[in-house]
């Protein structure tokens, strides 16, 4: 489910997204996540 979401927002997880769906991620983490998802996907 995490892929999807970073898939349909270019590699950006929303904030509605965060706030529902994963709220036990910090924001550190969320990053992390992000970079590494850009990354691999070439975003």
């Amino acid at each position: 489910m995490l892929v999807r979401f970073l898939e349909q927002n270019g590699g950006i997880l929303s904030k509605r997204a965060r706030a529902k769906e994963f709220p036990e991620l910090r924001d550190d983490e969320v990053v992390i996540i992000e970079s590494a998802f850009q990354e691999i996907f070439e975003i």
